[in-house]
């Protein structure tokens, strides 16, 4: 509420309807306001400033008079406007018994929400519902565009679960509860950033089409992958060196299955050979590939014989590699 200043929060209080409908008030009732004042939240009410029987304060204590001042502040309510802002909400029957001093020193003694209390609960739930290893994740949390005042540090703070089908990447908006003794007290939305960062082939220098790509040309760098699905990079230079480009790759650009064409080297159902490496040793055999498979990537294979699975990296329309 600060942000907007203590005139444009006038004019909002005065342009709000009547406040709560009144009855007469009889003498006995007589309301003493307090000289000084101490608030706990973002606004002062009625029941902040006077002492009401418990009747007046049922009915009148939660009406709205002001905006608090920020946390170690004071604001001083003058007779004359608390005159006024009374009439205002149709209270006026209280100032005829009322014993009102000509100004009302108002203190708050609430407490800011800690901002790295709000960065550890959004960390702690992406990465607890993250889609890779903490290492790989990197977590941005964005300020509050305004401060959230609370009366005291017995608070927690929870991240609750997004809508169904949110994915936990790129721009994100968390709503979080705060509980107070275990109880809900209020909910605040926190923005942020999530990336998804892992080590990838990038061409160390700019490659041009039909080029053949060699151990120079490339090298593994940190990249943000989010918006990348895992078939779209390499993870080795090994899957990449020997193969020809089909597009032009810019320095230090990701090398992507599109810079080696979109066409399917081998197609699912193709039996082809199976080179087995191991420390130096060579082996071939038959497998079937169970999806298709792309220059230098990883693809599902059959043995036809023991009908299990293993994962081989494509060399060529016949021909995958198992390296162990």
């Amino acid at each position: 509420m600060y942000r907007f200043g203590p005139v444009l929060i006038l004019v909002l209080l005065l342009t709000m309807g009547p406040g709560p409908q009144t009855r007469e008030i009889s003498a006995a009732e007589p309301v003493n306001f307090r000289p000084e004042a101490q608030v706990a939240g973002e606004y002062i009410t009625l029941g902040h400033l006077a002492d009401l029987s418990q009747d007046l304060a049922s009915r009148y204590g939660p009406a709205l008079v002001w905006s608090a001042p920020p946390p170690g502040q004071v604001y001083t309510l003058t007779k004359e406007f608390l005159q006024h802002r009374l009439e205002q909400l149709g209270l006026k029957e209280i100032l005829e018994d009322a014993n009102l001093p000509s100004a009302i020193q108002v203190r708050q003694t609430g407490v800011v929400l800690a901002v790295d209390m709000i960065t550890a609960a959004f960390r702690r739930y992406i990465l607890e519902h993250s889609y890779g290893p903490a290492e790989r994740i990197r977590i941005e949390v964005f300020p509050l565009e305004e401060p959230v005042l609370l009366p005291d540090h017995q608070i927690t703070l929870e991240a609750l679960p997004p809508k169904q089908g949110t994915k936990l990447l790129g721009d994100l908006t968390l709503e979080m509860a705060l509980l107070r003794q275990g109880q809900p007290y209020k909910r605040i939305k926190v923005n942020g950033k999530v990336s998804l960062e892992q080590q990838v082939v990038c061409a160390t220098k700019t490659l041009r089409s039909k080029d053949v790509v060699t151990q120079g040309d490339v090298r593994l760098c940190r990249r943000d992958v989010s918006n990348l699905e895992a078939k779209d990079y390499f993870t080795s230079p090994d899957q990449v060196i020997g193969l020809t480009l089909s597009r032009v790759a810019g320095a230090e650009e990701i090398i992507s299955s599109q810079h080696l064409g979109r066409s399917a080297l081998i197609k699912k159902g193709d039996e082809v050979t199976v080179i087995l490496d191991q420390d130096g040793l060579i082996i071939t055999g038959k497998g079937v590939a169970q999806e298709e498979g792309h220059p230098g990537r990883a693809i599902k294979m059959l043995n036809p014989k023991s009908k299990k699975e293993f994962q081989a990296q494509v060399v060529d329309a016949k021909t995958v590699k198992v390296k162990l």
